[in-house]
């Protein structure tokens, strides 16, 4: 018994700091708390987090270490409990197996009065039941597929949207068709000679220079000329370019001057179509009679290579 006040004062003061530094000295450790009732796949299991001891450290951030994990995820948190000292943390995590699945690893991060850093980790054992939404001991066959929502027949939402893309793309592809293969000459009598067929149009269009658009007559002239080169040799010539049948005339060795006309023809006809180019009445005239001579010059080339293949076959 102590009877001296101010020794005893002193024996308590050194007991009281004695205590505190046994208790500032206890290690910090984290409690994981979570549901004792039995959950199912996809359903939210909350969890709390709590921080024991270490006073005076200084706690971080709550870490839930799922990356690459195939038993949990986590759809929430980890938050920070506002109040709690020593500091708490919620987090929701979702099952994606079935079994007594341990909950994944949690580690808080602290730092030591003297600066220390350094993690704690939450002791292990803590496990969550995930049982299986089926019945037991029963199979239950799997539903049959369900369309997608919203989708009935014929999606007609998506029918506009089609045709604003799909109209303009086959306007488009007839257009190029049509500027490739060449008009047709808008000349009826496919069962007339070529060359009679050829006669027809240039005389309409000779007596319509002035009348009509002068892109109008070098289109039909120019498909008219080449379906005539076509119908005569049998070459793919509405499916030419102007530079191809300059090509193929000069491959096939036709007079001069159907070559020459050939290639004043389609520089007039190609300058209207394609370069917008103006040329006067007069100039698509000549043009008109070029066309029709070129003609006549090939028909009499390739005249006497059928009669000689007649005579031939006769004999």
């Amino acid at each position: 018994m102590c009877t001296d006040a101010a020794l005893c004062r002193l024996a308590g003061i050194g007991l009281a700091l004695a205590v505190a530094t046994v208790a500032g000295a206890v290690e910090p450790t984290v409690e994981v708390t979570a549901p004792d009732a039995a959950v199912a796949v996809g359903d939210r299991v909350p969890v709390r987090v709590q921080a024991r001891g270490g006073d005076g450290w200084l706690w971080g951030d709550l870490t839930v270490q799922v990356a690459g994990s195939d038993q949990w995820a986590v759809v929430d948190g980890p938050h920070e409990v506002e109040g709690s000292r020593p500091p708490a943390w919620t987090v929701t995590l979702v099952p994606l197996a079935l079994g007594e699945l341990e909950l994944p690893e949690m580690t808080v991060s602290v730092r030591s009065p003297d600066g220390e850093a350094r993690g704690v980790t939450a002791s292990g054992g803590t496990a969550v039941e995930v049982a299986s939404v089926l019945p037991p001991d029963e199979e239950v066959p799997p539903a049959p597929l369900r369309d997608p929502l919203g989708v009935h027949g014929l999606p007609w939402e998506w029918l506009v949207p089609i045709l604003i893309v799909l109209i303009p793309a086959l306007a488009a592809q007839h257009l190029w068709l049509r500027r490739r293969r060449g008009p047709t000459g808008g000349v009826e009598g496919e069962d007339l000679p070529p060359l009679e067929q050829l006669t027809r149009l240039t005389s309409e269009l000779d007596s319509r220079v002035g009348e009509i658009a002068p892109e109008v007559v070098c289109d039909q002239l120019a498909g008219g000329f080449r379906r005539f080169l076509e119908r005569r040799t049998g070459e793919p010539a509405l499916e030419m370019t102007s530079f191809e049948l300059r090509v193929l005339a000069r491959a096939s060795r036709w007079p001069e001057s159907v070559q020459r006309g050939i290639h004043r023809v389609m520089g007039v006809v190609d300058g209207v179509r394609f370069g917008r180019g103006r040329v006067p009445d007069a100039e698509l005239r000549q043009a008109i009679v070029l066309a029709l001579d070129a003609a006549r010059g090939l028909e009499l080339h390739l005249a006497p290579a059928v009669d000689e293949e007649s005579m031939e076959a006769a004999s």
